[in-house]
């Protein structure tokens, strides 16, 4: 890989990182729907992601948009029944309880892993937002983390800094391995059988899709990596912001 498709490539994958950082923090918007619904922004995805079934399930959640089934008030329901509100359909956003509850325990918060994410979130100078009040491993701080290792590897490379590349791409390996791999799949998971409505049944199994490949082809010993065009998104700045 050449090493304009190696930037382009860690581009792409800050900017989905940083796309489901936005879903699961913010909750969708008129912009996050729109994004989605825009020719421009399902044309970036659908490059980025060629998978069929992907491509259909993208398909029918800009058709509810288009004809109505889809609003971004059920769309703000169905996160906050998710993610905000415990109920029959919610699921914790937090490593720690999957965690705790992978080694039989029952899955509280604030666990050793909360605090393993934030140490190496304030390594990097990453502090605490004082606008947002999540705890740090919350599934869309995680992911806008690895969104921010990305970011990093890109800058490095700019910057022709082989060495300092190479070490935000190894810590973008140890925090999939050690955190985001072990949990954030089955959360994926439930998601998708979860949702009451198309996006969020999307989201799930978008995630789940990228997940797996990020662990079969990125961190994969010598293996290849695929090249993709960075999706339109905004790129944040900083953990949770």
């Amino acid at each position: 890989m050449s090493d304009v498709e190696q930037i382009q490539w860690e581009e792409a994958r800050s900017a989905v990182y940083g796309f489901f950082s936005q879903a699961f923090i913010r909750g969708p918007s008129r912009q996050f729907l729109g994004a989605l619904s825009a020719d421009e922004g399902t044309a970036n995805l659908r490059e980025i992601f060629p998978d069929v079934a992907y491509q259909q399930e993208l398909a029918q959640v800009r058709l509810d948009a288009q004809e109505g089934r889809l609003t971004l008030e059920g769309a703000v329901l169905d996160f906050e029944a998710l993610f905000r509100i415990p109920g029959p359909h919610y699921l914790s956003p937090y490593e720690s309880v999957y965690r705790s509850q992978g080694a039989g325990g029952r899955g509280g918060l604030c666990g050793p892993e909360t605090a393993a994410v934030e140490r190496l979130y304030l390594k990097e100078g990453l502090g605490p937002n004082a606008e947002f009040s999540e705890l740090p491993d919350h599934v869309g701080v995680e992911l806008e983390f690895m969104a921010f290792l990305c970011r990093k590897a890109v800058e490095a490379m700019q910057a022709g800094d082989a060495a300092t590349a190479q070490e935000y791409q190894h810590q973008q390996y140890c925090f999939f391995l050690e955190h985001v791999g072990p949990w954030v799949r089955l959360l994926a998971e439930r998601l998708a059988s979860q949702a009451q409505t198309s996006l969020y049944r999307f989201l799930g199994n978008f995630l789940n899709l990228f997940l797996e490949m990020e662990g079969n082809l990125l961190f994969r010993p010598g293996g290849e990596h695929p090249v993709g065009r960075a999706t339109d998104v905004s790129r944040q700045q900083g953990v949770g912001q």
